[in-house]
C-alpha cells in the first residue's frame, strides 16, 4: 500500500484505488453507500460489518479519501501484531478515524481497552468514527462487556456481498478505471477460471496492469492465459 502522508498521521496507508467512484453498488448496500458519501451526516460512531470481501475496506478507505486535507486516519486490526494500543490515543481531533477488522482485538485486553477509550473520546460533531468486524458486535467474544455494549451502541449497517454477476460488474469496472482494455471474451475466461472473490480477481488485475501487456491496444486471451501462468 502507498502512504499518503499528508492525510494520514502515520505509516498507514491507503490504496489508491479504495474510492466510491471503485466501488461497485448493489441495490442491497445502495443506502449505506449514498449515507457514506455525504460523511457529515454522521453522528455517532458507525460500525459496518459483513463477511470478508465483501467491500468493508474499500469503504472505510474510500471515506479516508474522501475526508482529505481535513485529517483522516485508517488503521487494520488484523495488523495489531506490529503496532502498540497507545496509536489510537491522541487522534480524536481528526475529521475521520477509521478502524478496520475491531474483530481482531476481541481477547486482547489491551486493544479492548484501548478501543473503548476511542469511543468515549470521540466527539461525534467533530469526528467520524467508523469501523468494520465480520460479524456484529454480540457475535464476537469480546473480554470487555463495557466495548460490547459501546459497539451495540453505534449505528450498525450490514454490508452485503456481491453477487457473482455484480462481482463481474465491479472487474469490468475496475479494469476500465484502470485503462484496461478486456474484451467480453477476455473477462469470460478470466472469471471462468479465477476464484469467484472479488479481492482474487483484483488481485489478477493488478498483475495484468503491472505486465508488460499493459501498453498493448487490447489484451488477447493467449496474452492473458501467459501473464496468469493458466
Amino acid at each position: 500500500m502507498l502512504p499518503h502522508e499528508s492525510q494520514l498521521p502515520l505509516a498507514v496507508g491507503l490504496e489508491d484505488e479504495a474510492t466510491f467512484a471503485n466501488f461497485l453498488v448493489s441495490l442491497e448496500n445502495l443506502q449505506l453507500v449514498d449515507w457514506l458519501r455525504e460523511p457529515g451526516r454522521i453522528d455517532s460512531p458507525v460500525l459496518i460489518w459483513g463477511p470478508p470481501a465483501s467491500g468493508r475496506t474499500h469503504l472505510l478507505q474510500a471515506c479516508c479519501h474522501l475526508a482529505g486535507s481535513g485529517g483522516a486516519f485508517y488503521l487494520p486490526l488484523d495488523l495489531r501484531g506490529q503496532m502498540h494500543p497507545e496509536i489510537l490515543e491522541g487522534i480524536g481531533g481528526l475529521s475521520m478515524i477509521c478502524i478496520d477488522d475491531v474483530q481482531f482485538a476481541a481477547g486482547d485486553a489491551d486493544w479492548e481497552r484501548a478501543l473503548v477509550r476511542l469511543i468515549n473520546t470521540v466527539n461525534p460533531g467533530n469526528t467520524r468514527l467508523l469501523l468494520s468486524a465480520s460479524a456484529t458486535a454480540g457475535n464476537i467474544s469480546w473480554q470487555l462487556a463495557d466495548l460490547r455494549s459501546r459497539l451495540q451502541q453505534a449505528l450498525v449497517f450490514r454490508l452485503h456481498p456481491l453477487s457473482e454477476t455484480g462481482i463481474r460488474e465491479a472487474f469490468e469496472l475496475r479494469a476500465r478505471n484502470r485503462g484496461l482494455r478486456l474484451t467480453d471474451s477476455v473477462i469470460d475466461y478470466i472469471c471462468i477460471r479465477a476464484e469467484r472473490r472479488l479481492d482474487a480477481l483484483m488481485d489478477i488485475l493488478q498483475r495484468l496492469d503491472e505486465s508488460e501487456i499493459r501498453r498493448q491496444h487490447r489484451i488477447t486471451i493467449p496474452q492473458a492465459k501467459r501473464v496468469l501462468g493458466w
